[in-house]
């Protein structure tokens, strides 16, 4: 049986074909760790948040503030945590369809099983875009109250 066209179930033309999903490993890989970095970076300031809330020194004010800054980072990490959840999972997808592709004999297997896989891979990456997206508004939110309580506004 033949893989691809004409070229039969050529090793290289496998391989060529493993290529495209295994890129979409290192760009998702790529995004891994700068939702990773957002990640630490929310829990390092809830952290320092929390340390000054429960200083006896904090004004009221700055407590109310920092109570109502609290509320955003909760959904943040909420944020974070899914758009981590989903690029790992469509990672799984694109090693998958490598897997598959790599395995396969037949081209009926590669357009029935690599191509739902790939499209599921990108899907999942554009939620986790979105959860980002969502992340970033919150983050926006935080600051604005930083500032305001700073300038007092």
């Amino acid at each position: 049986m033949q893989l691809f066209g004409h070229g039969g179930t050529d090793p290289l033309n496998v391989v060529a074909a493993a290529v495209t999903p295994v890129v979409m490993v290192s760009a998702t890989a790529i995004l891994i760790g700068g939702v990773n970095s957002r990640y630490m970076t929310i829990a390092d300031r809830v952290r320092g948040l929390t340390r000054e809330l429960r200083d006896p020194a904090t004004t009221p004010e700055r407590r109310a503030n920092i109570r109502a800054q609290l509320v955003y980072f909760a959904r943040r990490v909420d944020h974070v945590s899914w758009a981590t959840r989903l690029l790992y999972i469509a990672v799984a997808c694109f090693v998958s369809v490598a897997l598959v592709i790599s395995i396969s004999i037949t081209r009926v297997t590669l357009q029935f099983v690599t191509l739902p896989l790939f499209v599921i891979g990108l899907l999942l990456i554009c939620l986790a875009l979105t959860f980002q997206i969502w992340e970033l508004h919150d983050a926006n939110r935080t600051l604005r109250l930083e500032i305001e309580n700073s300038i007092g506004s």
